[in-house]
């Protein structure tokens, strides 16, 4: 289980159909159309409304100075702190083409903070671009995404998704740690044949300690 960031644009309607995949695939996904689950639509409108520049943001016909002052708003800041926390907390980033310069930035930012970037490209046609190489991998293919994804990281269990900064605990065996050489399973989450204490179900169990206030849904409820 991967805790995924999407990044795409507004207008790519590839991006819906990929969250409600992924998340049926049981990986936890972030939706920046609708961050925290609430019901939402893009900040830029709300921004825009709310400073009377709905008109010009429709024509594309903003001057800087008009954007400064939208770049500058509580609305924007408050949505940009969502998804810096949210990048912050995901393990992968799925850039998806055609996308711009708001998904560009945060797929580097993503690689700059150590995390598995992929590029899902659902054009036709393409513009090379050299810089892709720095990430992880470059996919046409949904299924090849798909079993990408699915791929263990090393330091995330993957049945729970803890690291060693977020641990599962237990009153007994106290926080878990790893059972294999590509510290991939932990030990509360692994069977005593694995050479964990088989206590993933266990309701004393507490999965991935420090995610109060994580911008993904709490692992214990889809551990359930």
């Amino acid at each position: 289980m991967a805790r995924i960031y999407v990044s795409s644009s507004w207008k790519n309607g590839t991006q819906p159909v990929l969250v409600k995949e992924l998340r049926k695939r049981g990986h936890q996904v972030y939706d920046f159309r609708h961050p925290g689950g609430r019901k939402d639509c893009n900040v830029w409108e709300i921004v825009c409304r709310a400073l009377g520049l709905s008109q010009k943001w429709a024509q594309s016909m903003l001057r800087p100075k008009e954007f400064y002052s939208m770049l500058t708003s509580k609305w924007a800041n408050d949505r940009f702190d969502d998804h810096i926390k949210a990048m912050q907390d995901a393990d992968t980033c799925i850039l998806v083409l055609p996308c711009g310069r708001s998904s560009h930035a945060e797929a580097g930012y993503m690689v700059g903070a150590g995390k598995r970037v992929f590029v899902f490209d659902t054009e036709q046609y393409v513009k090379p671009e050299l810089m892709y190489l720095m990430f992880d991998d470059y996919f046409y293919k949904e299924e090849d995404l798909y079993k990408a994804v699915a791929e263990p990281i090393p330091g995330v269990c993957r049945v729970c998704g803890c690291t060693e900064d977020n641990p599962c605990y237990h009153p007994e065996h106290r926080n878990c740690s790893w059972v294999d050489d590509d510290y991939t399973l932990c030990s509360h989450c692994a069977s005593e044949a694995e050479g964990g204490y088989g206590i993933k179900d266990d309701p004393l169990t507490e999965h991935c300690i420090n995610d109060v206030g994580n911008a993904f849904k709490n692992r214990k409820e889809v551990l359930k």
